[in-house]
């Protein structure tokens, strides 16, 4: 059996720092349980993150991501290596992580934005596979009515997926309050398909717009 090896605390707290702004930008967020990061996204799919290396167990230098549900394709799986988002192909980043000591190693050639932004954008396309024609639409997703794909396609058409309130009552006033607009947003907030704060239109609402 082959030995396995973990990232001590002081890693997993180093590594923290990448996957809560993640969750600033992807609902669902469950938490650190044990060596794994974990989210809950609309459709029944659980997602995993997890540490892992190439070289040695002492240099964490991968973050790993799997998504617990075969509707999920090709997207079910994801690699993102820390030298991908270097800055200087000679010092590639990685967690050094020695007798339960770790930091940062070449931090300053890493470009961290980038990958929480990919990271961001990978649970954004694992909520769009899911409900992508080939599949059924799960019962936690909406049915989107005529006026409500108006509203979807305006706001990515013409406030670049900015689901702005003030904006999208000014274009659709006449047909919806902003009562019902905001309850609406809030609604789709919580099941992932607005980002919030900015809120945004995120894969999974396009994709349903889409393929309605």
């Amino acid at each position: 059996m082959p030995l396995l090896f973990y990232p001590s605390f002081q890693a997993l707290a180093l590594a923290d720092v990448i996957f809560n702004e993640v969750a600033g930008r992807v609902p669902g967020f469950v938490g650190r349980l044990g060596a794994f990061w974990h989210w809950r996204l609309p459709g029944g799919t659980l997602v995993t993150f997890q540490l892992d290396y190439t070289v040695t167990p002492e240099r964490w230098d991968t973050i790993r991501a799997q998504a617990a549900n075969p509707r999920a394709g090709v997207f079910n799986s994801c690699d993102f290596p820390f030298s991908l988002y270097a800055t200087a192909l000679a010092s590639p980043p990685f967690i050094h992580d020695l007798q339960g000591v770790a930091e940062w190693s070449n931090r300053l050639y890493f470009s961290m934005n980038q990958l929480i932004a990919e990271m961001a954008q990978w649970l954004h396309m694992l909520n769009a596979a899911v409900i992508a024609p080939h599949v059924a639409p799960p019962a936690s997703f909406p049915y989107l009515n005529p006026l409500e794909r108006e509203i979807v396609q305006y706001a990515v058409e013409r406030l670049d997926g900015r689901f702005a309130l003030d904006s999208l009552l000014e274009a659709f006033g006449e047909r919806i309050s902003r009562r019902r607009l905001s309850r609406l947003a809030q609604e789709w907030e919580a099941l992932g398909l607005l980002t919030s704060s900015p809120r945004r239109v995120t894969y999974a609402l396009r994709a349903l717009v889409e393929n309605d």
